[in-house]
């Protein structure tokens, strides 16, 4: 490998055999910029892992700077997604020569990631079902499997279980131990993989520390499980009954039972994979499959006469499904007003209050000044906190929240956790379920839980 270099803002960077790079900064500070430069300068060196909408905007020209844009439409199986040809872009009609020297190199290497990511009972699944923490690691194994000198990997533990966290970071120092250079952006303290040699800090797209890495011990949270109380003396907000579901050949619902009411707040935690993202997309309705179960929202079960919109009005979500999909030329103010639903699915003009609800809540979260801005221009974090603006201000009686803080900064998230404690506070009667792998990612308030796939710390 020889040295890699990038001007930012004036100042020389430069990567070096052997060093590991670690990126930090606040929201908008440019790391999943310099990682997709990076990977542009230079192709042949440089594997790029981003799951970022700016990706495009960053200037990464590699196929699988989103994931979706990567697998397209056929949803392959995840080992077909990893095969020689599919990870190199071969065409099956290209003439080749045997490239045996390659191809062994390859086997090798994917004989390790295959283990080292626990990607064994991922191989049979199809890519566009498998959860996000899944497809991250999928990715991740693509990208070592390019067999690159350089990993360039942005925000890679986002989305993880505790576990897989674990393992991720295992794999980091092996594949440092092996000879890669890794060049890797972090959010937060505790993600900082032990093998890191140096820090590269930002803001603003400038350089404001670079050199050896001296780690700072950062504090760590667990998760809390308490024994759930008794069901709330108040009206029922949602009941699953009997949940029985298999996808791929892979039982994920053997039976579940599970009743939500009014103003109680549900914590959902478990592996990635074990459903719980499923069982949100059936609660929404947004799965054909949910007519087909036994979960009724607010006293109603799906069927003939019950239009779904007459209970999704009632209910507001925020996801990373959510914001891969979001229309990226709709502004900051559109995308707040997008949540706003009739009872029969029809679009509504935002009335006065919802208006002043939306900039009051775009104020205190930073984000009024960029109201004009369109989604696809701001950092993954900005347009995270867009999408939690669109989801309050229609004022559900139910509030799904899909990784809330995946994304964020620490100012951002902790920002962000206080308003939400205030408007429970100032709101009893609000439902909400909120899907969590970190402790610090969780809101006050919250003293249920339901868990999915078995044990986790």
């Amino acid at each position: 490998m020889k040295t890699l270099g990038l001007d930012i803002g004036g100042v020389a960077w430069a990567v070096a055999p052997g060093q590991q790079w670690v990126v930090t900064g606040p929201a908008a500070s440019g790391k999943t910029w310099v990682a997709a430069q990076l990977a542009r300068r230079y192709p042949d060196e440089v594997a790029l892992v981003t799951f970022g909408a700016q990706a495009a905007a960053a200037g990464a020209d590699w196929a699988g700077a989103r994931w979706y844009a990567s697998v397209g439409y056929d949803s392959p199986t995840v080992a077909e997604t990893l095969t020689y040809e599919g990870v190199n872009d071969i065409s099956p009609f290209e003439v080749r020569g045997p490239e045996r020297a390659a191809r062994a190199a390859f086997d090798k290497t994917f004989a390790w990631v295959r283990g080292a990511l626990d990607l064994g009972p991922l191989l049979e699944r199809r890519t566009l079902a498998l959860s996000n923490g899944e497809q991250r690691r999928v990715m991740l194994a693509r990208a070592i499997l390019r067999q690159t000198p350089v990993l360039a990997l942005d925000d890679p533990f986002a989305g993880l279980d505790p576990a897989m966290r674990r393992t991720l970071r295992e794999a980091l120092g092996e594949l440092a131990r092996q000879g890669r250079t890794l060049v890797i952006a972090v959010r937060n303290e505790d993600e900082i993989p032990p093998c890191a040699t140096h820090r590269l800090r930002l803001e603003a797209r400038r350089v404001v520390e670079q050199g050896p890495f001296r780690r700072r011990r950062a504090a760590q949270r667990r998760m809390v499980f308490r024994k759930n109380p008794p069901p709330a003396a108040t009206p029922e907000v949602l009941r699953v009954r009997d949940l029985r579901l298999e996808m791929g050949g892979r039982e994920l619902f053997g039976g579940l039972d599970w009743e939500v009411h009014a103003g109680e707040r549900w914590l959902l935690v478990g592996p990635n994979g074990s459903g719980k993202s499923t069982l949100l997309s059936l609660i929404l309705g947004d799965s054909p499959m949910a007519y087909a179960c036994d979960i009724a929202r607010f006293g109603e079960r799906l069927g003939p006469g019950v239009p779904l919109w007459s209970a999704r009005a009632r209910m507001a979500l925020v996801s990373p499904e959510l914001q891969a999909f979001a229309d990226p030329g709709q502004t900051v103010e559109a995308a707040a007003y997008s949540g706003l639903f009739d009872r029969e699915g029809q679009r509504v003009r935002p009335t006065p209050a919802q208006r002043k609800r939306a900039a009051a809540l775009l104020r205190e979260l930073g984000l009024y000044e960029h109201r004009k801005d369109r989604l696809g221009t701001l950092s993954d974090g900005t347009a995270r906190l867009a999408l939690i603006v669109r989801a309050l201000v229609a004022a559900p009686d139910l509030l799904l929240l899909d990784e809330l803080c995946m994304n964020l900064e620490d100012g951002d998230r902790d920002r962000l956790l206080r308003l939400i404690g205030r408007l429970l506070d100032e709101a009893p009667a609000l439902t909400v379920v909120c899907v969590a792998h970190r402790a610090d990612h969780v809101p006050p308030g919250f003293d249920r839980v339901l868990r999915l796939g078995g044990n986790h710390a």
